[in-house]
């Protein structure tokens, strides 16, 4: 495979950015960080009576997908998160789930009703997207506690934190 080459030499800033979840398209994130999860193959080891070697693994192992976004004042964005994650682990009763899955209105079949694409667009300096990331059959596992407090000074807003983990993802 030939490596790409590029007469682009500006570097890529890190504020230049979209995040999207398919399942939550009216819902606007506000995103204000974003990752770019790792990825590991495994590296499992061939021996001979002289070494031990390691050689290319057939597993690839991706780091979580986390996101900090802006909190809207009426709490949408985060709502929608945690219903997600309530309706995954219905706490309460199993209603839970299956009210859940009645809302859902794409056709998949019930497993994957769990499970949203989202998108990472990088922007260049212009802001035009220069590429895209599908992260496929993403899920929340953490939204994070958000904190009030009445002694701030000056106006602090509110961010929430969530992380996914997914499938894979893929650059177009």
């Amino acid at each position: 495979m030939p490596i790409p080459s590029s007469s682009n030499l500006s570097p890529l800033s890190p504020n230049g950015f979209n995040f999207t979840i398919t399942k939550a398209s009216g819902i606007s994130f506000y995103c204000q960080q974003a990752n770019l999860p790792g990825i590991t193959l495994g590296e499992p080891t061939f021996s001979t009576p002289f070494a031990t070697n390691p050689v290319p693994g057939d597993a690839l192992t991706y780091d979580s997908l986390q996101i900090q976004f802006l909190v809207d004042e009426e709490m949408l964005n985060y709502n929608v998160l945690y219903n997600w994650i309530v309706a995954l682990g219905f706490p309460e009763s199993y209603d839970q789930y299956v009210t859940f899955l009645a809302g859902d209105t794409t056709q998949y079949d019930e497993l994957a009703k769990n499970y949203s694409d989202a998108t990472l667009e990088i922007l260049d300096s212009n802001n035009n997207v220069v590429r895209t990331i599908t992260f496929y059959d993403a899920f929340p596992t953490t939204l994070d506690s958000i904190t009030f407090a009445s002694t701030n000074e000056g106006v602090n807003y509110v961010v929430g934190s969530a992380t996914f983990r997914f499938g894979h993802f893929k650059f177009t």
